[in-house]
């Protein structure tokens, strides 16, 4: 084929494609799990995260985010723990960040970057009778009940 033909060809895919492949994505669009409530900032802080009256021993970790689950169960949060999670801006609600499981680096949306692409180490969900606290130096970060705290 040569250059004229290469171009319709590509024209052509440009214009029939985005329709076909949006409606496809739309349809397969995994469901966040959860919403970003707040993003631990760890910079020079001493951590210390305490379940009910007990300190609770960390793993090393990259980020600690508080989340609010999105229409799933506390067991489904919890087994959150050794998989992989996205944390990317809302596509309705721009001011918003959520947490979608199981993603790929690439898999389908064009948001999922390696920078915001996590393994969840530990997972601490808040309770009325089991609360979650975070002491960061002097700030003291108390959960909501049904909230919890991500460890990747």
């Amino acid at each position: 084929m040569d250059r004229k033909h290469w171009a319709i060809l590509a024209v052509g895919l440009m214009l029939a494609l985005p329709a076909g492949l949006g409606a496809r994505e739309a349809a397969n669009a995994p469901a966040p799990v959860a919403q970003v409530k707040e993003r631990i900032v760890t910079d020079r802080l001493e951590i210390r995260v305490y379940q009910g009256a007990k300190l609770v021993q960390l793993r090393i970790y990259t980020e600690l985010y508080v989340v609010t689950p999105l229409s799933a169960s506390r067991s489904e949060i919890e087994n959150l723990v050794n998989k992989s999670v996205a944390i990317v801006r809302s596509q309705r609600k721009p001011g918003r960040w959520e947490v979608y499981q199981d993603v790929w680096i690439g898999a389908g949306r064009d948001l999922t970057l390696s920078d915001n692409v996590f393994k969840v180490k530990q997972v601490f969900t808040s309770s009325v009778h089991n609360p979650i606290e975070l002491r960061l130096d002097e700030k003291v970060v108390r959960l909501e009940p049904g909230e919890a705290l991500l460890v990747l």
